[in-house]
């Protein structure tokens, strides 16, 4: 391995051990002496890599977004097919990557907390999954695989039960994901579900 290559496995184990302690502690409740010592790492060989601790949270904070703007990217046949992909997409990544779950956690947690500086909890809020799921709900109720029913609830339906199901497997991954069509039911319309 080059210097280079370890100098990026470093930096990537002090990106998922600062997760790890925010996702348990917060940010406020997370000491750079915490992070340094859980990496096996000293504080000064931290403070090379990130210079203060809120350098770490912003990098996680550009990364949560980076995943959060992956739904936007999807080719989808019809509305209700936007969410069928997405979230069978999801739950087969966060069975190889428990991070993702995780992240989804602490970005849930950026957004809320008075304890992120302003400026990073507005940056952690600048990409809106449910607003944008609108649209694909509209389309799908136009195109008859969505139900009826209030847009934005509908769109905010869908999200918190994602949220719910990351948060639960963050904390504890022995238990099984669901199927990915009972998530995406809750959506479909009774026209779909009879076909």
């Amino acid at each position: 391995m080059t210097r280079k290559e370890q100098k990026e496995v470093r930096r990537l184990q002090i990106i998922q051990t600062t997760l790890d302690l925010f996702v348990e502690r917060g940010y406020y409740g997370t000491k750079t002496s915490q992070i340094s010592r859980r990496a096996g790492i000293s504080e000064g060989l931290l403070f090379h890599y990130f210079p203060t601790k809120e350098a770490l949270l912003e990098e996680l904070i550009n990364i949560g977004l980076e995943g959060m703007r992956m739904p936007m990217q999807i080719q989808a046949e019809n509305g209700l097919d936007y969410f069928c992909q997405f979230t069978e997409m999801l739950f087969a990544s966060v069975k190889k990557n428990h991070s993702i779950a995780q992240m989804f956690v602490f970005m849930g947690h950026v957004v809320r907390a008075e304890d992120i500086p302003e400026r990073l909890r507005r940056l952690a809020a600048s990409v809106d999954p449910i607003a944008y799921s609108q649209s694909r709900v509209e389309a799908g109720q136009q195109d008859g695989s969505i139900r009826q029913g209030d847009v934005m609830a509908l769109s905010n339906m869908y999200w918190c039960a994602i949220h719910g199901i990351m948060e639960q497997y963050a904390s504890r991954p022995e238990i099984m994901l669901p199927d990915p069509s009972w998530v995406v039911d809750m959506l479909r319309s009774e026209k779909k579900r009879i076909e």
